[in-house]
């Protein structure tokens, strides 16, 4: 297995605008996470507005018609905000993320064309390209995509279990005792992911190499059949 090293060492060589990017994009999607668990709370004062229950109108003095303008007017709202600050996290995590994948991509062939040629003799040069394209891939993928939708989700989860014990923490407080099998589930199922994608890369490496090899003895034939 490839040598592993710490996640943050991804953002070793991130610029001032990459910063920013960085901070606005967690900040959006902390706040697109926050703001997402408050539609559950609108939307129950759906039903509770034909008792004369809603938090709406808690005097039961507006008509169901008024109370229902009110509540579609408020997740409207909600709507927006949380479709600006989502599409502001997810643009601006790829966008750092392909700023971060392009950099470490001059890095790595800049340090390939410094290798000795003893480097070439261990490691196979025609599983090079399949290598690099399918690691940095993976790269963009895991920082543009996967952090980004991790920040979401866990600001999203606290949030919601923060309202659930604002509003009813004998509920909440049942719920949560299920949480620590919960994360039992996703730990296994991440380490089972983690498997999966190093399996994914060694195999496109030798495929890749294979494929390589294949369409460089192909035009080597192709060159001495013109000859």
């Amino acid at each position: 297995m490839p040598k592993q090293i710490p996640f943050v060492k991804f953002f070793t060589y991130i610029n001032a605008t990459d910063a920013c990017l960085l901070g606005f994009g967690t900040l959006a999607a902390v706040l697109a996470g926050a703001i997402l668990p408050s539609i559950s709370l609108v939307m129950g004062n759906v039903a509770a507005a034909f008792s004369g229950n809603s938090s709406v109108d808690p005097d039961g003095s507006a008509s169901i018609l008024q109370t229902m303008s009110v509540i579609a007017a408020i997740v409207s709202m909600i709507a927006l905000s949380l479709f600006v600050f989502a599409y502001m996290f997810y643009a601006f995590w790829q966008h750092l993320a392909a700023h971060i994948t392009l950099g470490l991509r001059r890095r790595y062939i800049a340090a390939l064309m410094k290798q000795e040629i003893a480097y070439f003799e261990i490691n196979k040069v025609e599983q090079i390209p399949a290598q690099i394209a399918e690691i940095f891939e993976t790269v963009q993928s895991s920082i543009g995509d996967k952090i980004a939708t991790f920040i979401f989700s866990i600001s999203a989860c606290l949030s919601g279990i923060i309202y659930a014990l604002f509003y009813g923490w004998a509920y909440a407080l049942a719920c949560v005792a299920y949480l620590p099998f919960l994360l039992m589930i996703l730990v296994v199922f991440g380490l089972a992911v983690k498997k999966s994608t190093m399996d994914k890369l060694n195999v496109v490496k030798e495929l890749g190499g294979v494929a390589e090899e294949t369409l460089t003895a192909i035009k080597v034939v192709t060159g001495f059949g013109r000859e």
